[in-house]
């Protein structure tokens, strides 16, 4: 009965041994992604902070060519869909199907289709 007990005892003590290993080896690679994650969080905010409107020439151009063509635009308020009609140095204007005109700053923007 000792004998079983003992056998038992060592079988659980492995396991645990077992288990810690396993649970450093993932806390390992938790904190080798939460690097990763962070890495990239930085280099989007980089990407974001480079949006100011003195360096727009990349949507300026694009939406240069897109001038007098429908676009649909989403914008931290929603989406508006019309007719591109106007550029200026930080918005744009948009003539909707109903005749409103929206007039959108740059900062606003969150993509262009």
């Amino acid at each position: 009965m000792w004998r079983k007990i003992l056998i038992l005892r060592r079988k659980l003590i492995r396991s645990i041994v077992q288990i810690r290993l396993q649970i450093a080896q993932l806390n390992a690679r938790i904190i080798a992604q939460q690097e990763q994650v962070s890495a990239r969080i930085n280099a989007l905010q980089e990407q974001v902070n480079g949006l100011e409107v003195g360096q727009s020439s990349g949507i300026l151009a694009l939406l240069r060519g897109r001038l007098n063509t429908r676009i649909t635009i989403v914008t931290t308020a929603g989406s508006v869909f019309g007719t591109l009609i106007a550029i200026g140095e930080d918005y744009i204007q948009i003539a909707e199907p109903n005749g409103s005109i929206d007039i959108i700053p740059f900062r606003s923007l969150l993509s262009i289709a």
